[in-house]
């Protein structure tokens, strides 16, 4: 058999060839499908997951499901597996019983049904060494040759192989090149869904046909058929190959060893090497000669595959499809060869195994069962696709045809210098990669999901740093642009995958430049790119990298990017910079937007009914207009003179009220906080006085304190509309970065436009408006600007400015203080005569008063002339609070120390260097000087004398 001129056939299935009415005649049968499921208490942990997706994925007609634990159960009526594993069993392992079970139920199914068995389980039997004996004895096997595909799903490495090999042995029927076992090494809930959605192709089997010629299924292997299944791969050594079945004269086409793609020798090599495995554990025999055949071929396939893509391709690495260097044509190709070609080394390297005499069959159950699943493995990016649930594989090849298409039929001006800017990193812009039609649809043949394609599509554009907020990945409006890169502008989306989306470069010395997004830009030489951007497949790419989501397509993605982008640039310096990005964000709004219905209508609302483009909510992500979209379509209708510059004030006025009724409507408390009172010096100066009434009134500091805290508010609102004040809006309110709705963005846009800055002691009117007014009327209704009546009410019941005033009480407390201490830094003692004379002045009753006739001084009442409590008899307690008011800044006991060294007949000078010796700091730190305590040491050599006298 001269295997070097084989002609390769895939068995095609015939909903794929031209529908007419003979194909229509041949019917795939009626489908019947048995599960035996293992629910013994092992199978707990992951029971609910193999419920769950048993449920979701298994066909329901004619299906049987047969749970087994010490006993078989059998689940009629189609019902579902209860997420409770305690409804089926829950105890040991009795496999044998299940499958008596079984063949009792196959013995029901009509001959003619196609068969799918679906065994999964975890463990062995619970009686090991009487297995084979039981089997032999129990089970009669496929005795009416039902067509039976039988498949395993095993579970961890308890998987019983040897004997789910038996059984398949026993009763399979069907397609001998369907995967044998499908194997989970670690159980979660993922796991689960990739197999089941893997298995899914695999549950409807395929109809038989006959063939007019007899072929070989393994080109290693003399047996021969002229009966095959649809899907499957065949060799003939003749061209005639035709489908006979039922009437039909279906030519089919041979395919050449070198016309062999890589999906094809990945599905042609899975069941070739299958098929060495089963033998080898069936037969028990080693095939030396048959695996070395099969080797050589494998290898000469490859051999062909190399040549058509110019690289090994079983030597490619993760560096090499991460090189960003690299154009979008080689790193797609290597990419996917990465992606795919791993299962190519899987199958060389097991036909070498076995070659070497590597026995499966000398293998733990775990071991045979891995090495027989391979090719069923589901690698990241696969199961990622699985996981697709907006946009299917399926309707991505749609997307994918469409921009082939396009491309195409797109004109390019292939010599636009002035167009987009070129990638730093790859030298490349979108016209480059796009420029030659055939390279590039040869390219697209390696993308197979929109993983792939957004994996290694380089998207070109400005290096931008983002905020993604929660629940961006289902609406871009929740993106904020945080910052544009200045030195390293242009970027492309290979370097920022290949660094997961976090990119720091180094500009000389200075802070590195964070990205972690692109914005495309273009400016209006590149109009010929328009089919291209407004591609499905370029909305995807930007759903991508804005929102980090490709399950699904949003049609504004980029249009938010380059809305948040703008109300960033519209708040930087005025600069070159700035004007450039500004017109760059306006072409490509025009290039991707301009003249689409969605876009149009809406620019048409906001122009001439803006109110409802404003209060509408948005239909896709079901909550009001973000403020970046309103800005960026007027500022779009301006710039394309949609907008009369005398108009513009309208729109600004209309998007301020907007953005103040979100804030409050979202957060209804700014209406105590928005507003504060701010002094003028004046003003600060008299509201200082008129606090200063509460000064006489308070003995110490903590009274002070309490009687200001308490009628604080009401001092407040008697004086402040009286004095010299204003009224501001809450900084934080205005210009918190974090809100979606900052106004400086807007006063930014009304500068660019209006050329004079926004007053901003406008917004008090704003805020009056929105608060006096409902939804309905805040858009519709004109603001009064003359409302400050109306606000000086407001304001009266608002919280926050009592708060904004609060360092008027700091100060009053440190005046307070002062005044206290400048009052009584010097106190001349009394006698006892001058004392009685001074209260018969001030009429207090000097028995109430407790005084030390010795040192001159009272225990009970203030001696400070100028002290508003001068004389005022009071309980002692209090007067020491009085007199604590001084706190560290007298020094204790200095009164008796001082006419002590007067009496000792020292000197003031001498009394001064004593003092500065027991009283460190003296006299500077007591708020003294040198000359006041001179003085003091006089009225105290004064008052001795004169109490030296009355004695």
């Amino acid at each position: 058999m001269d295997q070097s001129n084989m002609n390769l056939y895939k068995i095609p299935f015939l909903e794929e060839l031209t529908k007419n009415e003979k194909t229509a005649t041949i019917n795939k049968g009626d489908l019947t499908i048995i599960g035996v499921i293992d629910a013994s208490g092992s199978m707990s942990n992951c029971w609910a997951w193999l419920a769950n997706f048993w449920n979701k994925s298994i066909p329901k007609d004619n299906l049987i499901a047969i749970t087994f634990s010490n006993n078989p159960t059998v689940l009629k009526d189609n019902k579902e597996l209860n997420l409770d594993i305690g409804k089926h069993g829950g105890g040991g392992t009795e496999i044998v019983p299940a499958f008596v079970e079984f063949e009792k139920q196959l013995a029901n199914v009509p001959t003619q049904n196609n068969v799918t068995v679906i065994f999964i389980s975890d463990g062995q039997d619970n009686s090991v060494k009487t297995l084979d004996t039981r089997m032999k004895n129990q089970l009669k096997g496929n005795l009416l040759n039902h067509r039976i595909n039988f498949i395993c799903l095993g579970v961890e490495k308890g998987f019983p192989t040897n004997l789910a090999m038996n059984l398949r042995e026993l009763y399979h029927r069907g397609d001998p090149q369907i995967p044998a076992i499908y194997l989970i090494e670690y159980s979660s809930e993922q796991a689960f869904f990739n197999k089941f959605e893997t298995m899914k192709q695999y549950f409807y089997p395929a109809r038989v046909l006959q063939l007019n010629q007899y072929v070989n299924l393994y080109p290693y292997d003399e047996q021969i058929t002229k009966e095959v299944f649809e899907g499957q791969w065949c060799i003939c050594y003749k061209n005639d190959l035709k489908i006979i079945s039922n009437g039909l004269s279906i030519q089919l086409e041979s395919i050449k060893e070198d016309q062999i793609t890589i999906e094809d020798a990945i599905d042609i090599f899975r069941s070739w090497v299958q098929n060495l495995q089963l033998k080898i554990i069936q037969q028990k025999q080693e095939l030396p000669g048959q695996c070395q055949q099969c080797l050589d071929i494998m290898k000469r396939i490859v051999g062909h595959l190399n040549a058509k893509l110019g690289f090994d391709i079983l030597s490619v690495s993760q560096n090499d499809i991460l090189n960003s260097d690299k154009s979008f044509h080689v790193r797609v190709k290597e990419g996917f060869v990465y992606k795919y070609c791993t299962k190519i080394l899987y199958f060389i390297n097991e036909i070498e195994a076995l070659m070497k005499g590597v026995n499966p069959k000398q293998l733990s159950e775990f071991e045979q069962a891995k090495r027989l699943m391979i090719g069923t493995i589901t690698g990241k990016h696969l199961q990622k696709a699985l996981a697709l649930k907006g946009i299917t594989i399926e309707e991505f090849q749609i997307i994918k045809q469409e921009f082939i298409n396009i491309v195409k039929n797109t004109q390019f001006n292939q010599q636009n210098d002035q167009g987009q800017e070129r990638s730093v990193i790859t030298l490349e812009n979108f016209r480059d990669i796009l420029r030659d039609h055939a390279q590039m649809e040869e390219s697209m043949k390696y993308i197979k999901s929109q993983y792939d394609f957004v994996e290694t599509f380089p998207l070109i554009g400005q290096g931008i740093k983002v905020k993604r907020l929660e629940g961006s990945q289902v609406n871009p409006w929740l993106v904020n642009v945080i910052n544009f890169a200045k030195q390293n502008k242009v970027i492309d989306s290979g370097y920022l995958i290949k660094n997961n989306f976090q990119i720091q470069l180094n500009v000389g010395g200075q802070q590195p430049e964070e990205i972690n997004c692109i914005l495309p830009l273009f400016n209006e030489t590149d109009q010929d790119l328009q089919p291209i951007l407004r591609s499905r497949i370029i909305k995807l790419l930007m759903t991508f990298m804005v929102q980090q989501n490709v399950d699904t397509l949003y049609e504004e993605s980029y249009l938010a990017l380059l809305a948040n982008s703008l109300t960033y640039i519209l708040q930087e310096p005025d600069s070159q910079w700035k004007f450039e990005h500004l017109e760059l964000i306006y072409n490509t709004i025009k290039i991707v937007y301009s003249g689409t219905k969605q876009f149009e209508d809406y620019l048409n609302k906001i122009i001439n009914k803006t109110n409802l483009a404003l209060m509408e909510k948005d239909q896709e992500y079901e909550q009001f207009i973000s403020l970046p979209k309103a800005i960026i379509y007027i500022f779009y209708a301006f710039r394309s003179g949609l907008i009369q510059i005398q108009d513009f004030e309208k729109y600004i006025k209309d998007l301020i009220v907007y953005s103040i009724f979100i804030v409050y409507s979202r957060s209804p408390q700014i209406k105590n906080n928005c507003f504060k009172t701010q002094l003028s010096k004046e003003g600060e100066i008299k509201q200082k006085e008129y606090l200063e009434k509460y000064f006489s009134k308070c003995l110490y500091l903590k009274d002070f304190r309490n009687s200001l805290q308490k009628n604080f508010k009401q001092a407040i609102k008697e004086s402040v509309f009286q004095i010299d004040s204003s009224i501001k809006i809450n900084d934080d309110i205005l210009y918190n970065i974090d809100s979606k709705f900052n106004l400086k963005s807007i006063e930014s846009l009304y500068q660019l436009v209006l050329k004079k800055q926004f007053d901003i002691n406008q917004y008090k009117y704003y805020f009056n408006h929105v608060f006096n007014n409902n939804q309905h009327e805040v858009l519709t209704k004109p603001i009064d600007f003359t409302a400050d009546d109306q606000i000086n009410k407001l304001i009266t019941l608002n919280e926050q400015q009592y708060s904004n005033l609060d360092y008027l009480r700091q100060q009053m407390e440190e005046k307070y203080l002062q005044i206290y201490l400048d009052t009584h830094l010097i106190i001349p003692p009394f006698t006892k005569q001058e004392l009685i004379e001074e209260c018969q002045k001030k009429g207090v009753n000097f028995q109430q008063i407790v005084f030390n006739e010795a040192i001159g001084m009272t225990k009970n009442c203030c001696m400070a002339k100028q002290c508003p409590f001068y004389l005022q008899p009071m309980e002692t307690v209090v007067f020491r609070k009085h007199l604590h008011n001084w706190q560290d800044l007298y020094p204790r006991g200095f009164h008796g120390f001082v006419l002590q060294n007067i009496e000792q007949g020292y000197s003031d000078d001498e009394l001064f260097r004593n003092a500065k010796i027991r009283y460190a700091g003296f006299p500077g730190k007591f708020g003294g000087t040198k000359e006041q305590s001179y003085q003091y040491f006089s009225i105290l050599r004064e008052f001795q004398k004169k109490n030296l006298q009355q004695i």
